[in-house]
Parts: structure tokens; C-alpha cells; sequence
């Protein structure tokens, strides 16, 4: 009769679970279940908070570098498009599903200069609107403000610079500078450079040095007027929700059926950036993982303890009728449900710690009477940045049941192959 019971039948259910909660002098492995239960639910919450931890960083350091810049370029193929083609185009990309922003630019070199002093400046022209609806940007202004961007004929004269580039040109709020451009314009009697004098209207700080060093915010009008680049700028800087969703935005931009793009994202213009991240990411999963497979070590332990206990039972239950089968399910059962519940634990105290990462960091500055990451210092103004995947958590939770299951087999594959005989024999 029990070689036609259906598998993980009730009976196999609850010789399973005996055997978990008997005592020590029964013949059980509670003590061990308890610390592999443990171990292994450590292992998945540290796994978790780390991985969401570093998605936090990454986040956070991805949206400070990508802050001043957009996460893809859109460029059309006609080359002195007009200002009602180029907002049909930027519309027709911002009714897109994830798209934050898109808005025409026009970015270019150029060099700006103050008496003796001067600096390379990466131009960027934009509309104030525009600029206003960036966030990031307007919330980094320190000095002056933007209430005159884009006043006057053609967008006026006033500007935006970094902190670093006023430092060094000896600028403030409404000094002038002038700004040269690397083009010659040909002037009939031969050929000049393009310079003209900008009043520096606001100041910013946007906490990454290329961007306070370099950066350059005029109104586009002027923009286009200045590069001699005609009534409208033929890119649109596009941001996204997500900036990890930039390969898939592109390649839709890239097949859309109602127009014809050239598209560029920020992990091409940023290979190096892009690849670190990339690689530092794989490689503190991948040892991660390993912790976990370390974690299971208790559960083969416990395992083949509970074997080697059991086997005068194991024999008995042959005796009686237990397939082969029955047996072994019956001790796999046994080590997954230590896995289960470790993984279970695991990710229910590494989900809550992330989630609640700013009342942990507070309890913990308390105890310890110290700053763990001063804002000055690490540019954290919210705390420790934690971001939960729940792709990753997905992961998490059958990586913890698969290396359980897999090493529990071998225990209980080891137990379904006991001979009864021999057992009866040595007890």
C-alpha cells in the first residue's frame, strides 16, 4: 500500500516533521536545525540588504553623474529641422511610457574667459522652461538665480556656470565673461573667431566636478544663434524614470515606425563608467552567492546526522512497506524545510531592514554617538540609500531553496539506499 501512496503524502509529512522536533536523546537534530536555520537565514538577509544597498549606491551615483546630462541623445536625421518638427518629434518621445523629460538642446564646445583667466566650457543650450522642469539642476543653484534666464531678445545674455569654473575665472553673480567659440565666422575680410560677452546670472553646485568645472547653461535661443545652427537644434535630451532602462528605450527609439532617430545613451558615453558598475555588481553577487552555499553547510551536517540516528527507523519503515522513494522524500522534505524557512526568515528581515535602512542608520548614530556618513562628506543628504529589486529578491529566494534542496538530496538519496538488513545487523 505505500508504494502506491501518491508522493509528499501526508504520512511522509509528518515523519518528517518528527524527525525535525525530536529531541537530542530521540535520535533528532533540533540544536542543529536551529543553528542551520540561523546561518542560512543570515545569509539570505545579508545578501539582500547588501544587494539592495549597492542598487542604492548605484542609483544615487548614476542620477548625481547623469544629473547634469541626459540618460539618452536624439538626434534626427535632417540636419536644419524646423522648431515645430523638432517639439513633434520631443512630444512624440515624452508620451512614451518612462520618459521624464525630453526637450530640445543643443550642446557644444566652446571656451570661456575672464581677463587672464579662462576655462573649456561644454555648452549647453536649453529652453527656461526646460531647464526649470530638471530639478536636479535648479536645486543646485548656490549663488544668484535663474528669474532673468532667457529674458531679452534672442534669450538674452545671462548664463549659468559651475562652482568650480566661477573659482576659477574669479567670477560672481553678475560679473561678465566671455565665451568663444571654437568655429571661425567668416567676416568678408577674412576669418574670425566667434566670442561675445554673457552676464553670469546664477551659480551651481551639482556635487560632480566635471559638471561644476565645465558646464555652461544658456537659453537656446541664444544657443542657436551663437553656433549659427538656424532656428532649432536637431537633438532632444531624453531622461528617463529609470536610467537602467536606457538599452531597451533605445533600441524602441531606434525601430520606431514614425521616424527615423540616431540615438545615443549615457552607458556609451560613459563605457568605463558603465562597465565598473557593471563588473562590481556581478562580482559582489557572485561572492555573495557563495555565502550563501557556505550557509547550507550546517543543513548537510544536520542532514547526515538525522541519517545516521535514523537508521534503525529507516529499516523499520523498509520493513513495512516504504519504498525506496518514500524514504528519500521523507529526509528531503526534512532539510527543505530548514531552507524554506531560513530563505522565508531571510528575506522578510533583509526586506524590512532596507525599507527601514533611515531608522536603523539613526538607532545605530545614537549607540554609537557618531556620524556614520556625514551629508559634507558623502553628498547623502536622505541617508544610506537602499533600493529594493524585487527581481533580485525573486532570485535571492530560489537561489536559497535550490542550493538547499540540492544539498539535502545527497543525505537522503544516501538514506533511501540503506539496506534494511545491514541496518537491523549493526543496531
Amino acid at each position: 500500500m505505500a508504494g502506491k501512496a501518491k508522493p509528499f503524502n501526508k504520512f511522509e509529512r509528518s515523519i518528517s516533521l518528527r524527525y525535525l522536533g525530536a529531541r537530542r536523546k530521540q535520535g533528532g537534530v533540533g540544536l542543529i536545525a536551529w543553528i542551520s536555520f540561523t546561518c542560512l537565514t543570515l545569509a539570505i538577509a545579508a545578501l539582500i540588504i547588501v544587494m539592495s544597498i549597492m542598487n542604492g549606491f548605484r542609483h544615487e551615483l548614476v542620477s548625481r553623474i547623469l544629473g547634469a546630462q541626459g540618460h539618452l541623445y536624439v538626434q534626427t536625421v535632417k540636419d536644419f529641422p524646423t522648431a515645430q518638427e523638432i517639439q513633434a518629434v520631443s512630444r512624440h518621445i515624452r508620451n512614451m511610457d518612462g520618459v521624464e523629460i525630453a526637450v530640445p538642446v543643443l550642446t557644444r564646445p566652446g571656451f570661456v574667459a575672464n581677463g587672464d583667466e579662462g576655462s573649456f566650457a561644454y555648452v549647453k543650450g536649453i529652453k527656461p522652461g526646460d531647464l526649470e522642469s530638471i530639478e536636479f539642476i535648479t536645486n543646485g543653484v548656490i549663488y544668484g538665480d535663474l528669474s532673468t534666464f532667457g529674458v531679452g531678445d534672442y534669450g538674452g545674455d545671462t548664463i549659468a556656470i559651475g562652482e568650480l569654473m566661477a573659482a576659477s575665472l574669479k567670477v560672481s553673480v553678475g560679473d561678465e565673461v566671455i565665451l568663444i567659440s571654437p568655429k571661425l565666422v567668416n567676416t568678408g575680410f577674412g576669418s574670425t573667431i566667434q566670442k561675445k560677452s554673457y552676464v553670469v546670472g546664477a551659480i551651481f553646485s551639482l556635487g560632480f566636478e566635471d559638471a561644476d568645472s565645465a558646464f555652461v547653461y544658456m537659453p537656446l535661443e541664444q544657443a542657436l544663434l551663437f553656433y549659427d545652427r538656424g532656428e532649432a537644434s536637431d537633438e532632444i535630451e531624453i531622461r528617463l524614470e529609470d536610467p537602467d532602462d536606457v538599452k531597451s528605450f533605445a533600441d524602441m527609439l531606434r525601430n520606431d515606425p514614425q521616424y527615423t532617430l540616431y540615438v545615443r545613451d549615457w552607458t556609451t558615453r560613459a563605457k568605463s563608467l558603465s562597465g565598473a558598475l557593471r563588473v562590481e555588481q556581478i562580482a559582489m553577487r557572485f561572492i555573495l552567492m557563495i555565502v550563501v552555499i557556505i550557509a547550507i553547510f550546517p543543513i548537510v551536517s544536520a542532514m547526515i546526522m538525522l541519517v545516521k540516528n535514523k537508521t534503525r527507523d529507516i529499516a523499520i519503515l523498509r520493513t513495512v512497506g516504504a519504498t525506496r522513494g518514500s524514504v528519500l522524500r521523507i529526509f528531503f522534505m526534512a532539510g527543505v524545510l530548514i531552507g524554506l524557512a531560513g530563505t522565508a526568515a531571510g528575506i522578510i528581515i533583509g526586506v524590512l531592514f532596507c525599507l527601514n535602512i533611515g531608522t536603523v542608520q539613526a538607532v545605530l548614530e545614537f549607540i554609537l554617538q557618531i556620524e556614520l556618513f556625514p551629508p559634507d562628506q558623502y553628498q547623502l543628504t536622505t541617508g544610506v540609500p537602499a533600493r529594493v529589486v524585487w527581481t533580485e529578491v525573486a532570485m535571492v529566494a530560489f537561489w536559497g531553496f535550490f542550493t538547499t534542496a540540492v544539498a539535502t538530496f545527497f543525505p537522503a538519496w544516501g538514506a533511501s539506499k540503506l539496506d534494511p538488513v545491514e541496518a537491523f545487523r549493526f543496531e
